[in-house]
């Protein structure tokens, strides 16, 4: 299991290396402002107005530090990375910015914006999605290739791409900040949309449910026909624990459902792709079946 963390191993740090510094031959180049263009797929598509300001400070004071990575379309030059410093010099009033002039191909451009912006923790968890899916969807890369490439755990980005699933008003309060991916994920459990919705309008009209009690209310929506209990089932730490254990080992949601008196209960993974089926039945010793 790859760990989680901030920080990206070695072979990206080579690719941010290999694309944001000059090579042998190459220059900083000014480049007037006015012929420069954000890059339409960046995976940033909020830029918080305050953090620009204060960037704009920055420059203005020390210069700047960074130049921004650019390609050339004809006469027109697109942002590979560093469009808040583009924004920011533009406040200032600049006429030309610093900039690396690089030929990459559309796959590694999204790589590299990607990668940059979730080192500096600036996507939320919808546009980071987003472009998983695109280089899944375009480049028949698999969701460990994805994790590979961007130094994520699979299972962090299984669980991206799950919240693409969820109704657009729900990922949109989602990445605007109005509703946390724990609160989210229960949603998913719930395949109706119309319930989905029900679930986040209580979610988000104060009602001051907590993670336990969301993740309750999502059961009974999920499967109305079982019993409320009048009290919530005490779960022993130890079978939490295993659940977790077994949840961060396969990489999918694992759920333990345990009878104190009986010492008995049943155990259930769920997989929401092939992919995540084969690593089971191989992580089970069984060969994948023909579906």
């Amino acid at each position: 299991m790859k760990p989680a963390g901030k920080v990206l191993g070695r072979g990206l740090s080579n690719l941010l290396d290999h694309t944001t510094m000059p090579e042998a031959g190459e220059r900083v180049q000014e480049i007037e402002i006015g012929l420069i263009k954000p890059n339409p797929e960046n995976p940033r598509k909020k830029f918080d107005r305050t953090a620009i300001e204060e960037l704009a400070q920055t420059i203005k004071e020390h210069g700047l530090l960074q130049p921004i990575l650019v390609q050339k379309k004809g006469e027109i030059y697109t942002v590979i990375s560093g469009e808040r410093r583009l924004r920011s010099l533009m406040s200032l009033g600049y006429p030309k910015a610093p900039c690396i002039v690089k030929e990459l191909d559309r796959k590694k451009t999204l790589e590299v914006s990607l990668i940059e912006n979730i080192q500096r923790e600036q996507l939320d968890a919808i546009e980071e999605a987003s472009v998983y899916k695109t280089l899944m969807a375009d480049y028949a890369m698999t969701q460990e290739d994805v994790a590979d490439r961007v130094g994520k755990n699979r299972a962090t980005v299984a669980n991206r791409l799950r919240l693409l699933n969820l109704p657009d008003v729900v990922q949109a309060a989602i990445a605007d900040g109005r509703l946390t991916e724990g609160q989210a994920r229960p949603l998913l459990s719930v395949k109706n949309s119309d319930l989905q919705l029900k679930l986040f309008k209580e979610i988000t009209t104060g009602q001051g449910l907590n993670a336990r009690q969301i993740e309750d209310r999502a059961r009974q929506l999920a499967h109305p026909k079982e019993k409320k209990s009048e009290k919530p089932k005490k779960i022993d730490a130890n079978i939490r624990a295993v659940a977790q254990k077994l949840e961060e080992q396969l990489g999918m949601r694992t759920r333990i459902k345990y009878n104190a008196q009986k010492k008995s209960g049943s155990l259930t993974v769920d997989f929401f792709s092939l992919d995540d089926l084969e690593k089971l039945l191989k992580t089970l010793g069984l060969k994948r079946v023909s579906l």
